[in-house]
């Protein structure tokens, strides 16, 4: 698929997520980063197919890709790629945000990759099949993500108060980045579930302190472990496959030496974006 990069025309590859929408357009082998739009997913966000097609005509291209979270239907999938190609004028392609991630960190190679930003999951192709693991959502799943790691935190503080353990320093912490009572972060949180901002703004101020705090250091070694057992998962139905760690809960140093120790993992060759726009360009040339 590498040779997709250099296919004639311009193709946009667009990695819709809960934290952010990245946009790129590949023409002539050059990859050119466009703004960032809002967050994309189809569970949470009204409107997106109007939203996305907006984005694929603003590029004027000749074929798009999407990687769209929460997609997991694959006849889902096959109605918005026919959708938005009789909209948009051009060949489009929608997958899940899993399927991008693969083709971007292996750029169209076998290979796991795990996924740990707002949520987490894992997802591998060994050139004929694919299998995925987790992505269960944040009341089912999600372990290792930055919204586990910041409800945990958050439940550290609570312990902390209610003298059943936590930690002090996490306690003071996340009372200063919520900038509230504890009392009221449980109520905003119960009272809109779905606004998982409050929580995953948590995710780093955590994993800042676990060279110095025990509690946060057992929380952050707890995330890298069940991301490395999302990875194990679908090594052991599809082989010993290469594994590649994305998303920003990766960015905490704890979280990726952990994580590489346990799997041999490496970063991504290239992110999810320019994943969707190589598989928009083999969909397109087939």
């Amino acid at each position: 698929m590498r040779d997709a990069l250099h296919r004639p025309g311009r193709i946009l590859g667009i990695d819709a997520g809960g934290s952010g929408t990245r946009v790129v357009v590949i023409e002539n082998g050059t990859v050119w980063p466009q703004p960032d739009e809002l967050p994309i997913n189809v569970l949470l966000t009204e409107g997106f197919a109007e939203r996305l097609l907006q984005i694929i005509k603003a590029a004027e291209v000749t074929a798009a890709g999407v990687g769209l979270a929460g997609l997991r239907q694959e006849t889902v999938a096959a109605e918005l790629s026919e959708t938005l190609t009789r909209q948009a004028g051009c060949p489009v392609h929608v997958t899940g945000d899993a399927d991008t991630a693969q083709a971007g960190a292996f750029l169209g190679g076998p290979g796991v990759v795990v996924i740990a930003g707002t949520g987490s999951m894992a997802f591998g192709r060994d050139g004929e099949r694919h299998i995925r693991a987790g992505g269960h959502g944040f009341v089912l799943g999600d372990e290792g993500s930055a919204y586990w790691i910041g409800r945990a935190a958050a439940q550290a503080a609570l312990h902390w108060r209610d003298q059943l353990g936590g930690s002090e320093l996490i306690h003071r912490r996340v009372r200063e980045t919520t900038g509230t009572d504890l009392d009221d972060l449980v109520s905003d949180v119960t009272s809109h579930p779905a606004e998982r901002s409050r929580l995953t703004a948590l995710a780093p101020v955590l994993t800042a302190l676990a060279e110095q705090d025990p509690e946060a250091e057992r929380i952050t070694r707890q995330a890298a472990e069940h991301l490395a057992a999302l990875a194990g998962s679908v090594r052991r139905r599809l082989g010993p496959l290469p594994v590649a760690g994305a998303g920003r809960v990766f960015g905490a140093r704890l979280i990726w030496n952990r994580f590489a120790e346990l799997t041999g993992a490496t970063r991504p060759l290239a992110p999810a974006s320019v994943g969707a726009a190589l598989l928009a360009a083999r969909h397109a040339g087939a």
